[in-house]
């Protein structure tokens, strides 16, 4: 499946230039590669409307191999964010940060007027970007929060929201 491309533009930053690729197909091998590279997600991703307008940004080197990137719908007014991954040596250089960033200014061009993310381990991340924490389960067993891991840990997740 070939991808729409909404946006490209390249980025130079200490640790190499790279390219970021904006898309509004929906691509489910991307999907599956983020899922992959986070190893623990939600295995139920959000059932998105079908009338849902994805958004997924990759973040590509010079090689085209993805070096972080974010996967969300936008559904009446609201951003969703489904899955955020940046590969471990680039963290902390502010590229999740330009991610959720690219994709709320993709929501508010279409008139979205909030984002919500659900989490089970970043919630200091998002609350640093603005977003307040509207809900959360304690407690569930670590399986039902991962696709790739089981065992009796349990972990809480986290609904996170931004008005814009």
């Amino acid at each position: 499946m070939s991808n729409k491309i909404l946006q490209l533009g390249y980025e130079y930053r200490d640790s190499g230039t790279y390219q970021f690729n904006v898309t509004s197909e929906e691509d489910v091998f991307f999907r599956k590669y983020l899922a992959r590279r986070i190893g623990d997600v939600l295995p139920l991703l959000e059932d998105h409307n079908p009338d849902a307008f994805p958004v997924d940004i990759s973040m590509d080197d010079v090689e085209g191999d993805v070096m972080a990137g974010i996967s969300a719908v936008i559904f009446q007014d609201v951003l969703v964010i489904d899955m955020l991954w940046v590969q471990e040596k680039l963290r902390h250089e502010g590229i999740g940060r330009r991610l959720v960033q690219m994709a709320e200014d993709v929501a508010r061009k279409r008139g979205s007027i909030r984002a919500r993310v659900r989490t089970t381990n970043i919630v200091p991340f998002f609350v640093d970007l603005g977003y307040s924490i509207t809900g959360t389960v304690q407690d569930v067993p670590k399986n039902v929060v991962s696709l790739f891991e089981t065992g009796a840990i349990r972990r809480s997740v986290y609904w996170l929201t931004k008005e814009f």
